[in-house]
């Protein structure tokens, strides 16, 4: 078989594994449904009771409406979304060794590298239609909190948070490569859990612009939240191929374990 036909095959029994696992239903609508509520409740609190709650949510929704229910949903994916694509990242790397079915690998037809390779499209192709789906689940929702339902700027506002999405998703490659080093996907997830924290205090240290991790919610945040500059913004697309460059490689020397 020719590497095409190789990942083709692949491809074929990863999807049929992947849209099967409960895990990737349960994150996806998490990150759709779960998204959208969350930013709703943060709408929502600014005309809360709670001052204290009313005045955190101020600061991310501003004025409200359609602009403070993306600003919100920029804020909420950035973390949130960071570890729901890093929980499925991680589960469909991890899962062949946690399962033990990682040794029929060697009797399949088809190469280590391309089960990896088909198993990176699979989840980009997942991680862009979510955020595809969110954002249009946004822009709906926008129209029944804004007094213009066809404000011209919503398209900018999608723009801006479809974005940011697609460089949270890819900056939970990594999970794929730890999944595959360590052997199965809870030290992915652990992983993931860490790098939310750690890029929680770059910012707090004035540094998360340059921190790949902390940048996108930063772009997002706007200038508030300190300037997020081009070169610093261009490091989070590193991350996603350095770190699937270095799953391909290592898939390719896996070695049986007994």
């Amino acid at each position: 078989m020719t590497t095409s036909e190789q990942i083709r095959a692949a491809l074929a029994v990863e999807w049929a594994k992947f849209r099967r696992a409960r895990p990737v239903w349960v994150t996806t609508a998490f990150l759709t449904t779960g998204v959208v509520a969350m930013c709703m409740l943060t709408l929502q609190s600014v005309r809360g009771a709670n001052a204290v709650m009313a005045g955190k949510a101020q600061t991310i929704v501003g004025d409200g409406g359609r602009a403070g229910l993306f600003a919100a949903a920029d804020t909420i994916v950035s973390v949130g979304g960071l570890l729901g694509f890093g929980v499925v990242i991680g589960w469909v790397f991890g899962r062949e060794f946690t399962d033990g079915t990682i040794s029929g690998l060697w009797a399949a037809p088809v190469s280590r590298p391309a089960v990896a390779a088909a198993k990176l499209l699979i989840l980009l192709a997942w991680a862009v239609v979510t955020s595809l789906a969110l954002g249009a689940a946004l822009a709906v929702v926008g129209t029944l909190v804004d007094d213009d339902p066809l404000d011209p700027g919503t398209p900018a506002l999608v723009g801006r948070f479809l974005a940011v999405a697609l460089l949270t998703a890819g900056l939970a490659f990594p999970c794929a490569w730890v999944a595959t080093v360590a052997r199965g996907y809870l030290p992915a997830v652990g992983t993931i859990i860490a790098v939310v924290v750690v890029a929680q205090m770059a910012v707090m240290a004035g540094v998360g612009a340059w921190f790949p991790f902390s940048a996108p919610g930063l772009w997002a945040a706007g200038p508030q939240a300190g300037s997020v500059t081009g070169p610093q913004l261009a490091l989070a697309l590193v991350v996603p191929a350095v770190s699937s460059g270095l799953t391909l490689w290592s898939w390719r020397r896996l070695a049986l374990v007994h």
